[in-house]
């Protein structure tokens, strides 16, 4: 009877869970789903088009920024390569052994080689008139030195002058020296390489300076920060060497000579401004060993050195051998000097291109497939699937469907689509790609494939260049699209009526900056010259929307956590179910036995009633 009132009770709810236990499942295959689309589709970002080659094993020639990737062909003849200072400390006799104590101050910058360069002055007998320049500085190759200030006219010693400059590394320094007395001479402690211009304060009282300089043998690289190495005593070559690891721009090791001698070797990064040179201050005995301001020569076994080459005729410099500014978007690693000029370009690869083409379609079909399948709508010949009826799913699927069929903004004036390569939909929903009409689209004008697989900042003006102003910042990120770019000057304009802000960067050009408001947050425009109008673009990749839409999606507040949120609040709904029944089930039992009970002790009452009654007649029976 009890059964009779509950199973089917039960029997739905079995139904109900063993449904949403399905559904749940499904979300899970869902979430791999997604996972692996995420991964699949990361791997497709920076794609390029593009194939460069090196007519020479000397050059190794890679794309590492697709977006601004361009074809190229050059001339290159690489005349030397950059090297490391190495610098040895040897005779020592083990790798235990110790040399005194205290500190060893570590510089970066350039051995100047000579001890002197151009001896003529920078001004000569110029007149020093208040707040104002000296007027253009002799023209020299290289001073090398410090500045050095006489007085050949009037008495300078209350007037201070600002020297503006670059270092021996080409970095913007500047020094204020107060002038001389009359006859006299003064000395800055800073070596400049080229000086732009000299000039006084509002205190002079007139007469001459000429300006000139004293010869250096050292001369920092004011980009890189100097440290200091404390050497406590017993401290040993091979502690030393490991200080020296933990160092910026050093490495050091201990190595056996062979004869019974091991050395400390150290060794700077590669450049010609990026020698050391080590200052030490001594607390006890032998760790001036290793000073080399007096006795640099005596300890380097190699001098750091920049890389030369020419391109196209024209000579470089540059202090590494991996050179990425020479090409946008390339990066050129050189391993070998040539004895003539050999031909490194780029150029479009159709076949490399449609690979990643149709690789990219076939992921974005698997994952429709698996959707599709999931949330298939049921008939009379086929049975709906276990998400046919979740809108969050749902939503999910004809998102990166409109992603991938709708317009990508921000890498022209208007809108791209996918069609334009050759890409067309199924009547199953799923895409096709035509090769021969992709071949022909991507000769024609390549822009839908940078959209797809590019995140890109652009300008139609060829004197304008656009980056985002931070890397990593996502709060910073602007939004895709093209805005309108003016500016009267180097210092001022506007990005779609905003006023920039206007700065300048650690080489001294002059930038503009987009707030951290609005849709174009996070800009950083540089003019080469000033453009009085244009339009700057931002094209966010659809592997990038892709990517964002799955990460937002998976997220603990996405679409997809909801729907399992709420398919597992359901289950556990049918829990108070469950346990109606089971109390249901309970009082039925225990109602039913009660009753049972009290007709069974009737039953018996009446038996027992019959018996005596039937005894009874039988009794009276006996006595007739």
């Amino acid at each position: 009877l009890v059964d009779a009132e509950t199973a089917p009770k039960q029997n739905e709810l079995d139904k109900k869970i063993e449904k949403k236990n399905v559904e749940i499942s499904a979300l899970a295959e869902v979430a791999v789903e997604l996972s692996k689309l995420k991964t699949e589709i990361n791997s497709f970002s920076n794609k390029t088009k593009l194939s460069p080659l090196s007519g020479s094993t000397a050059l190794n020639l890679s794309i590492t920024d697709p977006s601004k990737a361009k074809i190229f062909s050059s001339d290159i003849n690489i005349n030397q390569l950059a090297t490391s200072q190495t610098l040895e400390f040897g005779g020592f006799s083990s790798p235990s052994s110790t040399s005194g104590s205290g500190t060893i101050q570590i510089d970066f910058g350039n051995w100047i080689t000579g001890n002197s360069t151009d001896s003529d002055s920078v001004f000569s007998k110029a007149a020093v008139t208040a707040n104002t320049s000296l007027g253009t500085p002799i023209s020299h190759n290289s001073l090398g030195g410090n500045i050095s200030i006489l007085s050949e006219g009037g008495n300078l010693s209350s007037t201070t002058f600002t020297i503006v400059g670059t270092d021996m590394a080409g970095n913007s320094i500047t020094e204020t020296i107060t002038g001389p007395a009359l006859g006299n001479s003064v000395n800055g402690t800073k070596v400049f390489k080229t000086v732009t211009s000299v000039t006084p304060d509002s205190t002079v009282v007139g007469g001459q300076a000429t300006v000139g300089h004293v010869a250096a043998t050292f001369g920092k690289n004011n980009a890189k920060t100097s440290s200091l190495l404390a050497v406590n005593s017993g401290a040993t070559i091979t502690e030393i060497a490991s200080s020296l690891n933990a160092k910026s721009g050093v490495s050091a090791s201990v190595i056996n000579k062979g004869d019974g001698t091991y050395s400390l070797v150290v060794r700077a990064d590669q450049g010609a401004s990026n020698a050391i040179r080590f200052t030490v201050s001594e607390t006890s005995a032998g760790l001036s060993t290793f000073d080399t301001t007096s006795d640099n020569a005596n300890h380097q076994t190699t001098a750091g050195a920049n890389a030369s080459l020419q391109v196209d005729g024209v000579t470089l410099e540059r202090s590494s051998n991996v050179i990425s500014d020479i090409f946008d978007g390339y990066t050129a690693t050189i391993s070998a000097t040539t004895s003539s000029a050999f031909r490194a370009s780029s150029s479009l690869d159709k076949n490399s291109a449609y690979t990643n083409m149709k690789n990219f379609i076939d992921t974005i079909n698997s994952t429709k497939e698996k959707l599709n399948s999931l949330t298939k709508v049921g008939s009379a010949n086929e049975d709906e699937g276990p998400l046919s009826r979740n809108i969050q799913v749902k939503t999910i699927k004809d998102r990166i469907n409109k992603l991938v069929t709708g317009g990508i903004e921000g890498y022209s004036s208007d809108k791209l689509y996918l069609t334009q390569l050759g890409v067309s939909s199924n009547r199953d929903g799923s895409f096709s790609l035509n090769e021969t009409t992709f071949r022909k689209k991507l000769t024609d004008d390549s822009k839908v494939f940078d959209a797809i697989f590019n995140t890109m900042y652009s300008s139609d003006s060829d004197f304008i260049t656009v980056e985002r102003s931070t890397s990593t910042e996502t709060s910073l990120s602007p939004k895709a699209g093209a805005y309108s770019f003016t500016s009267t000057n180097s210092t001022t304009a506007s990005l779609n009526n905003i006023t920039m802000t206007s700065t300048t960067d650690a080489n001294g050009v002059n930038l503009f900056l987009s707030g951290s408001t609005g849709d174009a947050k996070g800009l950083k425009i540089t003019q080469s010259q000033t453009v009085s109008s244009a339009f700057v673009f931002v094209g966010i990749s659809l592997v990038d929307q892709l990517n964002d839409f799955i990460e937002s999606s998976t997220k603990t507040s996405g679409l997809l956590s909801k729907a399992q949120s709420t398919a597992s609040d359901d289950l556990s709904s049918y829990d108070l179910e469950q346990t109606n029944i089971n109390d249901q089930i309970n009082t039925l039992t225990s109602r039913y036995k009660e009753k049972f009970s009290a007709m069974e002790n009737a039953v018996t009452s009446l038996k027992s009633t019959g018996s005596y009654l039937n005894n009874m007649l039988d009794s009276w029976n006996k006595d007739d």
